[in-house]
């Protein structure tokens, strides 16, 4: 009998350490699976057709995922240890190393020989735009932006070759010293009004933010762009012309994907409309709060930018998106009328809100 209850004793305590459930924080995790879904594509590669285009399936999961999954306003507690969340950014920067690689690798072995040949690798490629675009925009571009708003030099010095692995490393001048010093202003690329569309946005954004990055620290950004042709010509030496299009044409779609970004976070919040005050629309997606490292808490993030991802807070107020990131995106470059109909008519409702009630007087 003794035996038997120290049995089930044991019985209970093994049930009771699995039915603990796991840390909500450990989500964030959720920002490796492009890079890693990349990285075996790339490794196991050339595909035939078919299958090449299952390797999509974790782009469209986690659409749909944001758009239909939960939203999530907790913030992680100040006594959790920064190593797994710290370690999340090290290892984005290591798997994008890799899969610059192998993305190079893979395509000198495509096949170009006969008509099914092509067929499979014309395949390949447009799997790479759709993973490889979506992979650097949300496991390259967004840790990157983290890593540049950080007190530790090499910390930023690792952000800004991350933006140089998509082309776009003058963004760490434009971001840091412009859009955020400028924010809301006639003067910051990065802020969209209320009648602008997004093809109109995209080409002043992404101008704006060259000429300002150069006008602020000139000398940063020459660096920046020899360093960056450099390793463009070694690379379309090692690899052949083609994997250096490829690598400039998925960082092409990486940074339309960034601004589409850019686009709806701001939207209308100018200081011409009286509603710069507010900084970002809210989006309290789960989904995109793991896959983007905390970048939907973006009014906390233009308050409090030296915070690291995991303990922005929620914000109080402002207009709130209807989807998560990569839905409003998506909706942002696909139908940008249909997107500033909507946006137009919830700025204001928010206003209405914002407003007091007719009739009363104030004592």
């Amino acid at each position: 009998m003794i035996l038997l209850s120290k049995k089930s004793h044991c019985l209970s305590l093994s049930w009771s350490a699995w039915s603990i459930p796991r840390p909500w924080w450990g989500g964030f995790a959720l920002s490796l699976v492009l890079p890693l879904s990349t990285l075996v594509f790339l490794f196991t590669g050339p595909h035939l057709a078919g299958s090449a285009l299952c390797w999509t399936l974790p782009v469209w999961a986690l659409i749909a995922a944001d758009r239909w999954g939960p939203t999530e306003r907790r913030q992680v507690p100040p006594r959790v240890s920064p190593r797994f969340f710290d370690g999340l950014l090290y290892a984005t920067t290591l798997l994008q190393g890799l899969n610059v690689l192998a993305m190079g690798l893979m395509i000198t072995r495509l096949n170009w020989t006969d008509n099914a040949e092509i067929i499979n690798s014309l395949t390949e490629l447009l799997v790479l735009r759709i993973l490889g675009g979506t992979n650097a925009c949300c496991s390259v571009i967004a840790p990157a932006h983290e890593l540049i708003h950080r007190r530790s030099r090499w910390q930023r010095r690792l952000g800004r070759l991350l933006l140089m692995t998509v082309f776009y490393e003058h963004f760490y001048v434009a971001h840091r010293s412009g859009h955020h010093a400028r924010l809301g202003s006639r003067e910051d690329p990065s802020t969209s009004a209320i009648d602008e569309g997004y093809s109109e946005f995209l080409w002043r954004s992404v101008k704006g933010q060259w000429w300002l990055a150069w006008r602020l620290q000139p000398r940063t950004v020459l660096r920046g762009v020899s360093l960056q042709f450099m390793v463009a010509l070694a690379y379309g030496w090692a690899f052949g012309p083609l994997s250096l299009f490829m690598w400039l044409y998925v960082s092409v779609v990486a940074i339309r994907l960034l601004e589409a970004v850019n686009y709806f976070q701001h939207f209308g919040l100018t200081q011409d409309s009286g509603l710069s005050s507010v900084t970002a629309w809210r989006c309290d997606s789960a989904i995109s709060l793991f896959l983007f490292m905390g970048l939907p808490r973006h009014a906390d993030h233009h308050r409090r930018p030296w915070v690291h991802y995991p303990h922005l807070e929620v914000s109080a107020g402002g207009p709130s998106l209807p989807l998560g990131y990569l839905g409003t995106a998506i909706w942002v470059k696909n139908d940008c009328r249909g997107y500033r109909l909507w946006a137009v008519r919830e700025l204001g409702r928010y206003e209405a809100r914002r407003l007091p009630a007719p009739g009363l007087d104030t004592i």
